[in-house]
């Protein structure tokens, strides 16, 4: 009895200590930026990189400890965990599903008049801000992000919940990450990166349970990785009109016949499609295993 509630309080540790180390780090990135500015009058650049320094230099190195945890605790190691170089080709599976799905959304509402392509701008007139951005958004957002949460969190939780459940609850934890940073940022005087309403917090929702999906039908946190990258590239050089900001144009300029549109429908077509193509892979692979189970193992 007491080594099995000594099992829970670790596991219960393990499970807080990937969260905080997520939720901490996430708040002392976005100090550490707004200190460097502030102090030291730093560019955007400089602060972006201060940026990704900690959240990476912080959240990579003690998730992995903490996987080495995990492996004790379960007795089970993975011969190729999901977050190994071995797998990292299905990077390029999650940039082609956003990529390929953004890119549907735009021809569907160009189709039914919903949005008017006016011009593509010239690559010189963004092309470097997207790839400095890209190096940015790597380390700051989605490498830490997916490591921590589509990786450590949902392991942990797999390990005492069926996959479905893991899957929202880690999602739960996703959402209450950003709830965190904002009362962090808040309490200590900060301005608060992001305003929470109801409709943020369904975005980045649906935004969790996709790069989740995807993480299970691939069995490598790359695709999650290559997914989230390509996602918030699209919505600051695609989808909105001025979403880098700093005076560099978007990839193209439209017109739309509502305030916004373009914006929404790129962000339910990445979305809600990735959770639709993930869930049908998904049920396929289900079914195969379960008529075919010898020829899967082999």
């Amino acid at each position: 009895m007491i080594k099995k509630e000594n099992q829970n309080m670790k596991w219960i540790g393990l499970l807080f200590a990937g969260w905080f180390t997520v939720s901490a780090a996430l708040f002392l990135a976005g100090l550490s930026g707004d200190i460097a500015e502030q102090l030291f009058g730093s560019s955007r650049h400089v602060r972006n990189l201060i940026q990704s320094l900690v959240m990476s230099g912080l959240v990579v190195p003690i998730i992995l400890y903490l996987y080495q945890r995990l492996y004790r605790m379960t007795g089970i190691k993975p011969k190729t965990p999901v977050y190994f170089w071995r797998r990292g080709y299905h990077f390029f599976t999650g940039v082609l599903l956003a990529s390929g799905l953004g890119a549907l959304g735009f021809v569907i509402a160009s189709v039914q008049g919903w949005i008017v392509i006016e011009k593509w701008h010239a690559p010189d007139q963004w092309f470097a801000a997207l790839l400095i951005n890209v190096l940015f958004a790597v380390f700051f957002e989605a490498l830490p992000e997916e490591l921590g949460l589509r990786g450590l969190l949902y392991d942990v939780l797999r390990h005492r919940f069926p996959a479905w459940l893991s899957v929202f609850l880690q999602t739960i934890l996703f959402v209450c990450v950003t709830t965190a940073v904002a009362l962090f940022q808040a309490f200590v005087g900060q301005t608060p990166g992001l305003t929470l309403n109801i409709f943020y917090i369904v975005v980045i929702f649906c935004f969790g349970i996709g790069l989740q999906l995807l993480r299970l039908w691939t069995g490598s946190l790359w695709a999650s990785i290559g997914f989230h990258l390509t996602y918030l590239e699209i919505m600051r050089f695609v989808a909105l009109p001025h979403g880098y900001g700093g005076g560099v144009p978007p990839i193209i300029s439209y017109q739309e016949s509502a305030p916004l549109l373009g914006y929404l429908i790129s962000i339910s077509m990445i979305q809600i499609g990735g959770i639709i193509v993930s869930l049908v892979i998904l049920s396929a692979k289900r079914i195969i295993r379960k008529r075919h189970p010898l020829e899967l193992v082999n």
